[in-house]
């Protein structure tokens, strides 16, 4: 019974294989024809759909970077290389006698003649130079060639990388006119077409140049970089976004636009965006879509909203004018940054058409001085050393010290900025003349592990994490005797600071002692609309300092403004409590001009801080005024 069932098991696969190993040889051998014609003549192809990189917008709505569509010519990878085979072999079209830029075909009459004449073509419809082909085609090869030794090596073994079966960018930025022109023209050249690209548009030019930052495609670098790859999607990992691997793929490219700096490149996983892909038949003699299989749309990148208002920013800018150096206005309650101006500036939107120039300015107009320029705070500093004084019990209210002009330590002899003296004076009228002389003598009962400590309270020595790139430390350093000490009272010495640290510092004191964290970002959103982060930041931790040293503190800066170093101004009748700084710089007769402060004193909305470099003029004569036209202008808005 068991072998009859056998035989019939047996008996029934064996018809079965029988079964498909005709239908196999009906198909393969018999049809093979028909099919291998269809099989040489129509293919299905993977083609990548761009996202649209998420938009800047400042606190109001306003945009700051936007994505908007450009034309560009696209060529498929291998015509390219065969080009460029041929463009190093010297088979290259000549210019004609007359204007008109045409081939000559007396080139080479066998196979190689077909793999230049497309340039003819783009170049007489697109009016461009052909060499100006070759060459982007020269430079995308060996591009593409590098990355794909770099992965071969690490692989160890042959591979075909995904930048040999995609199109490249030939030429960007295509008139209207001429894609007309082009669509005519261009019907019998396969693996050649005109596409739509995204390109980042900055509609308001130069301003927010430093915090906005900017785009460019991934260099070798980048791309092979693992560690790189990693940290960019770390965010898209940690919030389960199940198309991180799918976006890891499909982005990291050569292609790729990516932030290279400020808010581009600090969110740049948040901006970019989740490719699409469509998948077409397409007949390879003329790679025309016979029909569309299936498509996975795109989904475009987060939005971005900083705290920056532009009205503000605009102001700020304009009142910086074209001296070096920096302004920040902040809201000392929560600690919004409401406008961060640097100058030199740049144009987001020629960037890449003056970056040789840019790059050899001696102003150096990349660097974003409110955060990476490094500077000696000078008489600011006095505010830190006064509250030392006061809470380490060294001095009071009724503490007296007078002023002759100089004070002699040891061998060295330090000047206060008056030749002839302030006379006796506490520590009050102190901080209003701004006397060198008190504050040295302040130091030599606090010392320097005092002073250090307070100094690191503050912030002093550590980034404020404003959410910028590439912030500076600066740097507090250690004092090993009483002539440090002294120099660092007064904020000269090896001490530096950003003036993002000095903000942080007069904003404790405008809000009455409390730790305020600087940030620019106020809110991401996705493209529905949707609200993914809320960065908001309370008041929750305070800096050990008394009321009564900050009453102190505060009618100082007050005094400052009324009757003190800054009465000139015309900030007394705005409301301002402030303070001046001027620093000594290595150069003779320039210096480096603060001025600190807060409005309304009685009851601040804003804190600001204005440093301008290397200048011949004092705080009060060359910052103050920038403090005053800001606060004028800005009266309807702030």
């Amino acid at each position: 019974m068991q072998k009859a069932r056998f035989k019939i098991l047996f008996g029934t696969i064996s018809l079965l294989f029988l079964v498909i190993f005709c239908k196999l040889f009906y198909i393969q051998l018999i049809q093979g024809g028909k099919y291998s014609g269809i099989s040489n003549n129509k293919r299905i192809r993977t083609v990548d759909i761009n996202t649209l990189r998420g938009t800047i917008y400042d606190r109001n709505g306003s945009v700051l970077a936007v994505d908007k569509h450009s034309f560009e010519l696209t060529v498929m990878y291998k015509k390219l290389f065969d080009t460029n085979l041929c463009f190093k072999q010297n088979i290259l079209p000549r210019a004609s006698e007359v204007k008109k830029l045409a081939l000559n075909h007396n080139l080479c009459n066998e196979c190689h003649i077909d793999k230049v004449m497309w340039v003819e073509r783009i170049a007489g419809l697109l009016e461009i130079p052909y060499i100006n082909i070759f060459n982007k085609a020269a430079k995308i090869v060996k591009k593409v060639e590098n990355i794909k030794r770099a992965v071969e090596r690490r692989n160890e073994r042959k591979i075909r990388i995904r930048e040999e079966t995609v199109p490249h960018s030939v030429v960007s930025h295509i008139p209207w006119e001429k894609v007309a022109k082009f669509e005519v023209g261009m019907l019998d050249l396969p693996g050649i077409q005109i596409e739509t690209n995204p390109v980042r548009w900055y509609p308001k030019g130069d301003m927010s140049s430093h915090v906005i930052g900017y785009v460019g495609k991934m260099s070798e670098k980048e791309i092979q970089n693992y560690n790189f790859k990693k940290k960019w999607f770390d965010d898209l990992k940690k919030s389960g976004e199940s198309e991180s691997e799918f976006f890891t793929q499909k982005s990291i490219s050569m292609d790729a636009l990516i932030g290279k700096n400020g808010i581009e490149k600090i969110y740049n996983s948040r901006l970019m965006g989740i490719p699409g892909e469509r998948f077409e038949e397409v007949t390879l003699d003329t790679m025309r879509v016979n029909k569309l299989i299936l498509e996975r749309p795109s989904t475009p990148g987060n939005n971005i909203f900083l705290t920056i208002d532009s009205r503000i920013q605009a102001i700020a800018e304009k009142a910086l004018g074209e001296k070096k150096g920096s302004v920040i206005v902040m809201d000392p309650w929560n600690g919004e940054i409401i406008a961060m101006a640097s100058f030199p500036r740049y144009n987001l939107n020629t960037l890449n058409k003056n970056y040789s120039a840019l790059s050899k300015n001696p102003l150096k107009p990349f660097l974003n001085r409110p955060v990476q320029s490094v500077l000696p705070p000078g008489s600011t500093f006095k505010i830190v050393t006064a509250i030392a004084a006061l809470e380490e019990n060294k001095i009071d209210e009724n503490s007296h010290f007078p002023c002759y002009g100089s004070l002699k330590v040891g061998n060295i002899r330090f000047r206060c900025h008056t030749k002839q003296g302030h006379g006796l004076l506490n520590v009050e009228e102190a901080l209003q003349y701004s006397c060198n002389i008190f504050f040295y003598e302040t130091a030599k009962i606090l010392g320097g592990k005092l002073l250090r400590k307070w100094a690191e309270n503050f912030g002093f020595g550590n980034t404020t994490d404003v959410g910028l790139s590439y912030e500076k430390k600066g740097n507090f350093p250690k004092s090993n005797s009483f002539s440090q000490t002294i120099n660092l009272s007064i904020g000269q010495g090896a001490m530096l600071a950003t003036p993002i640290q000095i903000t942080r510092i007069i904003a404790t004191i405008a809000n009455g002692g409390w730790y305020t964290k600087p940030h620019i970002l106020q809110k991401i959103s996705d493209h529905k609309g949707n609200i993914l982060v809320n960065n908001k930041y309370d008041l929750t931790e305070r800096i050990n300092i008394t009321e009564e040293t900050m009453n102190i503190i505060k009618h100082s800066l007050r005094r400052v403004v009324t009757s003190g170093t800054a009465k000139k101004t015309g900030l007394k009748e705005l409301l301002v409590a402030g303070k001046t700084g001027t620093t000594q710089t290595s150069i003779e007769d320039e210096n480096h001009a603060w001025f600190v402060g807060y409005a309304p004193f009685d009851n601040p909305k804003y804190c600001f801080v204005v440093v301008v470099e290397h200048t011949k003029g004092h705080g009060a004569a060359v910052a103050g005024p920038i403090v005053q036209e800001i606060l004028l202008q800005s009266e309807s808005s702030l």
